[in-house]
């Protein structure tokens, strides 16, 4: 059956049943001209994979060049995955895996040392070598239960803005709060418009965006976008770039009238606003991974990030569905950075690529994965080595998953 099947990269006369393809994949099909017209743009700039057969397109796989912040402030390039889907009728076939084989490679032979992307099904992509890398939090709590420890008097002002405005005024204020910060990727304006359309098959019956944002100063220092749907207050998005921007956009989130409910999803982990509230209790918080990454060159990617600590460890990584990435490497932290080469040496660590790729980030620790048995290390000397060299300054967030 595999040889029925054949893998191209498509142009934009061919966008359309595309799209309508990924859409009949994820539920959403389908598509009117609205829809089509918003998801259109990102496919300009990445590499649109279709699996084919006589029928006509039957996968999806997008990929788009990107950059992505790693330990500490490095930006390096990234590829950065989405709409992969395969149509109902052709699953079970091996499409994805083609389709998987294909693409990273491409960008593997491109030089991209990682690859990213958003799982809907989390039970898919550990076979393809990829690790929950970043982590977030899905938030819900009664309107009337959000009392503050502290309310300080604000010193700026919250004002609604129009869709016009968002590109110039929302992107600066991404950059600045989470610019800095392992897991942050650079979104082109296509991603931005995508969510500008506000497309009926994100809107789940709920009404049209808000935009709002804190300004100070006359610079505008935070943002807040937001639906409601039925009693609840869906807040999709808010960034502050300072404290007051920050606590004044939730005290103006608490203060929507006529509201019983305040939800939020991707809010990061170490998020202060628990700290905040007066009774904690009330916040019913979910933890769910956010960003999955590939390692694709063991050697880039590891001397392309910065270390916590200076040291010297030989790591064996095992890789089945990229080969190239199989061996032994000599990662050697000095006063001049980090120098990572192939060696015949003993292992320190042993490790498969899923589990390299959660550590890469800083998100988990070499001492958990190898307590959930899937790492070995030979001395619990080389265990708090690897722990400490690979600690982040902050815990890894992805702001805006593709």
């Amino acid at each position: 059956m595999q040889s029925e099947i054949e893998l191209r990269f498509i142009g934009e006369d061919e966008f359309r049943p595309y799209l309508n393809v990924m859409g009949r994949g994820f539920g959403d099909w389908p598509l009117d001209d609205e829809t089509f017209e918003a998801m259109k743009p990102p496919l300009h700039r990445g590499y649109a994979l279709a699996a084919c057969d006589k029928s006509g397109i039957v996968g999806t796989f997008v990929s788009n060049p990107m950059k992505m912040i790693v330990p500490e402030c490095q930006l390096v390039p990234v590829s950065a995955i989405s709409g992969v889907a395969v149509l109902p009728t052709h699953r079970r076939r091996g499409i994805l895996t083609r389709m998987m084989e294909c693409q990273l490679r491409r960008a593997y032979e491109e030089g991209h040392a990682l690859a990213i992307l958003e799982a809907s099904e989390s039970i898919i992509y550990g076979r393809y070598g990829f690790g929950v890398a970043t982590h977030s939090e899905m938030w819900a709590i009664d309107r009337h239960r959000t009392a503050l420890v502290n309310s300080p008097a604000s010193r700026g002002s919250v004002r609604f803005i129009e869709k016009d405005d968002v590109l110039s005024l929302l992107p600066p204020v991404v950059k600045r709060s989470y610019g800095t910060r392992s897991g942050f990727v650079q979104v082109w304006p296509e991603h931005w418009a995508e969510l500008l359309g506000d497309l009926e098959i994100n809107r789940r019956g709920g009404g049209p965006l808000n935009f709002a944002v804190y300004e100070e100063d006359g610079r505008t220092d935070g943002y807040v976008i937001y639906r409601l749907r039925d009693m609840t207050v869906v807040v999709l998005d808010l960034m502050a770039a300072t404290p007051d921007a920050y606590i004044t956009l939730w005290q103006f989130v608490f203060g929507i009238d006529l509201r019983t409910r305040i939800e939020a999803a991707n809010r990061p982990v170490d998020d202060p606003l628990p700290w905040m509230l007066a009774d904690r209790r009330r916040l019913e918080r979910r933890r769910t991974d956010s960003m999955w990454l590939r390692i694709l060159d063991v050697e880039r990617a590891l001397e392309q990030r910065d270390y916590a600590k200076k040291g010297r460890i030989v790591i064996e990584i095992r890789d089945e569905f990229c080969p190239w990435n199989e061996g032994r490497y000599e990662l050697d932290v000095g006063d001049e950075g980090a120098r990572c080469r192939r060696t015949n040496a003993a292992p320190d660590v042993v490790l498969p690529s899923d589990a390299m790729a959660s550590m890469y980030l800083g998100d988990t620790r070499l001492s958990t994965l190898i307590r959930g048995m899937r790492a070995e290390a030979n001395t619990q000397e080389v265990v708090g080595l690897a722990d400490t060299m690979f600690r982040s300054s902050q815990i890894p967030f992805w702001p805006h998953p593709l």
